[in-house]
């Protein structure tokens, strides 16, 4: 799991790599651009508590957009069976210039993506870790002091090891109430907070 983790990590951070090159004849509009992204309207760092994977389930989530439209963040709460977590890259479409109140996302993490929790035998409890793309809207504003309701549609991938191991409990005799499904959805509210 720690090997998935730091590949996941190098991966975000290579992602990050740009190498920039400019002609003196380029300069003056080299110069407006620089100055408007010391500008940046847009949110830089948001703190959100929520319900959902990228919340650790019911927890909180910290959010850095080292670019306005690229966010790396890391997800923490309670997960039923134990601590649960996600890491990883949400990408978003801002206008280039004014404010949009509603902002269409798309996200790709690493954590967990199920958790086994049963009911006075908590050694049976177990956390299944695996990737998760999804996607959502962002509602409200941008601008730092303020908040926005974020809503997403995600869809784990899990192993076959979940399945299994829910098997293995029922035949010992674990029953249970509900099953996995292939989506799973997430809602929160996100402090601005930079």
């Amino acid at each position: 799991m720690t090997k998935y983790l730091t590949l996941t990590a190098v991966a975000i951070l290579m992602s990050f790599t740009v190498t920039r090159a400019q002609s003196s004849a380029s300069s003056a509009s080299a110069t407006s651009s620089a100055s408007s992204d010391s500008t940046r309207t847009a949110d830089i760092l948001t703190f959100g508590l929520g319900f959902g994977q990228d919340y650790g389930l019911i927890g909180g989530n910290i959010t850095v957009y080292p670019q306005k439209n690229v966010g790396l963040f890391l997800g923490f709460g309670y997960a039923l069976a134990g601590f649960g977590y996600n890491a990883g890259i949400k990408l978003r479409a801002l206008p280039n210039h004014g404010h949009s109140k509603v902002r269409p996302f798309f996200l790709g993490m690493y954590g967990y993506v199920a958790a086994v929790a049963v009911v006075n035998n908590s050694e049976d409890n177990k956390m299944f870790y695996g990737p998760t793309i999804g996607g959502g809207i962002d509602i409200g504003p941008t601008t730092p002091g303020k908040g926005y309701l974020s809503l997403a549609i995600l869809v784990p991938f899990r192993s076959p090891d979940v399945q299994n191991y829910i098997d293995q409990l029922k035949a010992n005799g674990v029953s249970f109430t509900g099953n996995l499904t292939p989506i799973t959805f997430s809602i929160g509210y996100k402090f601005i907070l930079n």
